[in-house]
């Protein structure tokens, strides 16, 4: 059963709730609220929202967001835009939508495990892993990727870990696990003193290191924190389910680079056929500091 929500105020929600209980093809349970606090208050979950740039925007000032809420999520928009839906389009549009975005997430999650997922910010930050566990789960598993590791760090890395991927040794899901340290039940691999480990391995390799870990069935989500030495070398619409682009309200430079990154990943050249989100450091931080 393929469940839906729709969160728009006005009529347009009731017409396109109409033409889907009759257009889709397979078992269907709708919902439609005209309220976020009436969708917040129901706790109803879906496997796809689809909800008013004004509604998403009041979800998101109102209360925390799943973390996978955006992956799950298409906007309806008054214009055209990427990403969005337009609602002077015909609605078939939107049902061809709702379908890619189904294939891409039971793909990702068919493979074994759950998704894997990239964090990158232009500008070193330091609190990548900080950031990364505000969306985490208990089972999911951060690899640190950075530029510069922690000098404070005692435990094996992902430097140590690149030489047994490279050998793609039989026992590395059990490797990962021995190198890994676990708080609150998330398991975190530090990233190496120095990016340069990592550029030893072909991308190929990190391919069956991911896949490796994924069908170990060991983790939850595998978010991978990047630094800019390893972030070029990745392809990331082979290894990656889903992009967090790492923004600054205060730090214009990182702010003007995220907004060139973005674009880029939606041009024709480098378009990324995951989930491409950007994300405000200060607003996580600030939170998880309170």
């Amino acid at each position: 059963m393929f469940t839906m929500i729709i969160g728009e105020e006005g009529e347009y929600g009731r017409r396109l709730r109409k033409y889907l209980e009759t257009h889709w093809t397979g078992s269907l349970r709708l919902h439609s609220f005209t309220k976020p606090e009436t969708l917040r208050a129901s706790e109803e979950e879906a496997d796809c929202y689809l909800l008013e740039e004004g509604f998403f925007h009041s979800m998101q000032e109102e209360g925390e967001l799943p973390p996978d809420f955006p992956a799950r999520c298409i906007l309806i928009s008054g214009e055209e835009r990427e990403d969005c839906f337009c609602r002077y389009h015909p609605p078939d549009e939107l049902i061809r939508m709702i379908e890619k975005r189904r294939a891409l997430l039971e793909a990702a999650g068919g493979r074994g495990g759950g998704m894997v997922i990239a964090l990158y910010s232009p500008v070193f930050e330091p609190e990548l892993e900080r950031i990364a566990a505000a969306g985490m789960k208990p089972g999911d598993l951060y690899l640190g990727m950075e530029d510069v590791g922690d000098p404070r760090s005692e435990n094996r890395n992902m430097g140590d870990l690149c030489y047994f991927i490279g050998l793609r040794s039989k026992d590395m899901a059990a490797m990962v696990k021995e190198a890994a340290r676990e708080e609150d039940g998330i398991w975190r691999v530090d990233s190496p003193g120095l990016y340069l480990d990592l550029l030893e391995l072909m991308p190929e390799e990190y391919q069956w290191f991911f896949q490796c870990l994924k069908e170990s069935g060991e983790y939850g989500d595998i978010y991978v924190g990047l630094g800019s030495g390893i972030f070029s070398h990745l392809p990331l619409n082979i290894l990656f389910d889903r992009l967090l682009i790492i923004d600054s309200r205060s730090h214009r430079r990182q702010h003007f680079a995220c907004s060139c990154l973005e674009r880029a990943m939606q041009s024709e050249s480098r378009r990324f056929h995951g989930i491409c989100e950007r994300r405000y450091r200060e607003e996580i931080v600030d939170a998880a500091a309170q």
